[in-house]
């Protein structure tokens, strides 16, 4: 009987330890963002998605649909070539991209800043 207490213990703790380690992964790249230096390339809108953000159980979507939260993702080549950069965008800066775009990307880190299309 006194092994399951234990038990129960350990899993408690691991799951805080998880958690607690990936608050200050997520604090560290958000200041690392904020440190880094405003960059600017000559890109391609290479590909766009959107997901829908699953917050409920399935037993939950049986009764009631999913709702309307959704993350956005944009895809860039530099015209120069070289590697593909992926960012997380927010819905109106998502919907201003068409696949093909060719402009400047603007960005700090790993933190999307914004694209302006060629004219």
């Amino acid at each position: 009987m006194s092994k399951m207490p234990l038990f129960f213990i350990v899993v408690v703790a691991i799951i805080v330890i998880a958690a607690s380690f990936r608050f200050v992964q997520q604090r560290r790249e958000k200041a690392d963002n904020d440190a880094a230096p405003l960059l600017q390339k000559q890109v391609v809108v290479t590909n766009k998605r959107e997901k829908t953000l699953n917050d409920r159980r399935s037993r939950q979507q049986q009764v009631t649909p999913a709702g309307t939260a959704m993350r956005y993702e944009a895809s860039f080549r530099p015209q120069g070539g070289g590697l593909e950069m992926t960012f997380r965008l927010e819905a109106q800066q998502y919907h201003q991209l068409t696949v093909g775009d060719k402009g400047t990307l603007s960005y700090k880190g790993t933190r999307f800043e914004g694209f302006r299309a060629e004219q």
